[in-house]
C-alpha cells in the first residue's frame, strides 16, 4: 500500500497533520473514533535542569476526520480505495522536528515512527514516507571563494522577475546534519513567500532562503561563541562575505535589479550586519527581533545605518532578544542620526490571531474558545510578518518591501 504523510507549515513550526492512506479495496468503516495514531520521535526533556536530554516519545494524536479522497488527494463523496486522516495540530503537539536544547538546531527526528491502528490492521509509516509543504522549492548548494558551503532554497515566478526578497533564518534552522533547507521554509512559515498573497504584495519577485551551516551571529564559523544557546555577539559574523557571494550569484543568475532583505532573529542579526557592511548592495531590510546588540553599533555605523531604509519588527516582551538592549537605543540612535527612512512594527506580546488556538485554564493550547487568544514567545513576532500583520503607522512589512523594489 502507500503511504503519504504531509507535512505543513504553521505560525509555530510544521506540524504532521494529515496522512493518506491507499489501499488496494475501498474501506467501508472510516469513523475517526476507530482509528489510533502513535508516533515515536526524538524532543528534548525541558523538565530535567541543566541538562535537558533528548529522550524518544510516544505522542498519541487526535484523528479529527477521516474521508475518502481521489487519485489526486481531493475529498470526495463517492467511496475509494483512498483516505485521508487529518490529525489534530495545535503548538504544543505533532511537530516532527528536534528541537536540541543543547545545539539550538531545529533537526529531523532520528528515529521517527507513525503507528496507524484500525480494524485489526497496523500500518508503520516512517520519514521515507514524509511529503512536505516545502517539496516545491527548489534546493541548490553554492560554495563561496573561503570554502564555506550553503544549501539554499529558492523560488522563481514563472516568467522570471528582476526583484528579489531573501529570508534570513534564525538559529533553530542553521546547521548540516539531519537537516536540509526545507527546514528553513517550514520552520518560520517562509513558505508563505513563494505563495499567491505575498507575491501579488510584493509584485512577483524570486526568493532567496540560504541554509547557514552553523548560526548567523557566529564569530568564527564552529560555534565556539555558544553556550547552551547563549551567544556572545558583538556585531560582526563569520559568514558575511561569504553570503553575499551567495547573494551576488544568484542576483546575476536572475538578472536581479532590486533586493530587500529579511530576517528573523538570528537572521535580523544578519540582516542589520549586510546593511552595516553593504550599505548600497540592497534597496531595504526588515530585521524582525533582530540581535545586534545596541552596544556593538558603532556611531558610524549608525551614521550607515541612517541612511538605509529599514523595517524593524519586534515585541516589546520579547525575553530572547531584550528590546531594551536592542532596538530600543538603536532606533533612538537612528532618530538622532537623522534616520528618514525607518518603519517600527512593535506589539506588547505575540499571540495568536488566526482564531484557531486559545489558552485554557493551565495556560495550555486548546481548540476551544476559552475567549483568551494562545500567547507565544514574544521573540516570535516573526509570525507577524509572516502573517502580513505588521503595522508601522499604518505600512504593513509587505507593502515596505513593494514600495522598496519599485
Amino acid at each position: 500500500m502507500k503511504k503519504i504523510v504531509y507535512i505543513h507549515g504553521y505560525d509555530y513550526n510544521c506540524v504532521t497533520d494529515e496522512v493518506r492512506l491507499d489501499f488496494d479495496t475501498v474501506i467501508e468503516n472510516i469513523d475517526p473514533s476507530c482509528f489510533t495514531v502513535t508516533e515515536t520521535k526524538q524532543a528534548t526533556d525541558f523538565s530535567k535542569v541543566p541538562e535537558f536530554p533528548v529522550v524518544v516519545i510516544q505522542e498519541d494524536r487526535i484523528v479529527e476526520d477521516v474521508y475518502y479522497v481521489d487519485g489526486d488527494g481531493n475529498r470526495c463523496e463517492e467511496k475509494t480505495s483512498s483516505i485521508m486522516l487529518k490529525l489534530n495540530e495545535d503548538p504544543e503537539h505533532g511537530c516532527p522536528l528536534l528541537f536540541d536544547f543543547h545545539t539550538f538546531f531545529n533537526t529531523w527526528s532520528q528515529p521517527y515512527e507513525m503507528k496507524i491502528t484500525f480494524d485489526g490492521q497496523e500500518i508503520i509509516c516512517t520519514k521515507d514516507d514524509f511529503v512536505t509543504q516545502a517539496d516545491d522549492w527548489n534546493i541548490d548548494t553554492f560554495t563561496a571563494s573561503d570554502g564555506v558551503t550553503y544549501r539554499y532554497a529558492h523560488y522563481e515566478p514563472e516568467g522570471g522577475s528582476d526583484r528579489t526578497v531573501i529570508w534570513l533564518h534564525g538559529i533553530g534552522e542553521g546547521g548540516t546534519e539531519l537537516t536540509d533547507p526545507r527546514i528553513t521554509v517550514l520552520a518560520n512559515k517562509a513558505d508563505v513567500l513563494k505563495r499567491e498573497e505575498f507575491q501579488t504584495a510584493v509584485g512577483n519577485a524570486n526568493i532567496l532562503v540560504p541554509q547557514c551551516p552553523t548560526y548567523w551571529m557566529d564569530k568564527t564559523g564552529d560555534c565556539a561563541n555558544r553556550n547552551m544557546g547563549q551567544i556572545e555577539a558583538d556585531g560582526t559574523s563569520f559568514y558575511t562575505e561569504s553570503l553575499m557571494e551567495l547573494i551576488t550569484e544568484y542576483k546575476q543568475k536572475t538578472g536581479t535589479k532590486k533586493v530587500v532583505v529579511c530576517g528573523c532573529s538570528n537572521g535580523g542579526y544578519m540582516s542589520m550586519v549586510l546593511a552595516m557592511n553593504f550599505p548600497n548592495a540592497f534597496d531595504g531590510y526588515v530585521p524582525v527581533c533582530e540581535a545586534v546588540p545596541d552596544a556593538c553599533i558603532t556611531d558610524d555605523q549608525i551614521d550607515v545605518l541612517a541612511k538605509q531604509k529599514l523595517y524593524f519588527v519586534y515585541s516589546k516582551d520579547d525575553p530572547t532578544v531584550v528590546p531594551e538592549k536592542h532596538e530600543v537605543p538603536t532606533l533612538e540612535r537612528l532618530k538622532k542620526a537623522g534616520a528618514q527612512h525607518v518603519h517600527v512594527s512593535v506589539t506588547d506580546h505575540v499571540i495568536d490571531t488566526s482564531g484557531s488556538y486559545f489558552k485554557d485554564e493551565n495556560n495550555h493550547v486548546t481548540k476551544q474558545n476559552t475567549e483568551v487568544p494562545y500567547q507565544y514567545s514574544g521573540h516570535w513576532s516573526w509570525i507577524y510578518f509572516f502573517n502580513n500583520e505588521c503595522n508601522a503607522d499604518g505600512l504593513s512589512a509587505w507593502d515596505f518591501i513593494s514600495d522598496c523594489m519599485k
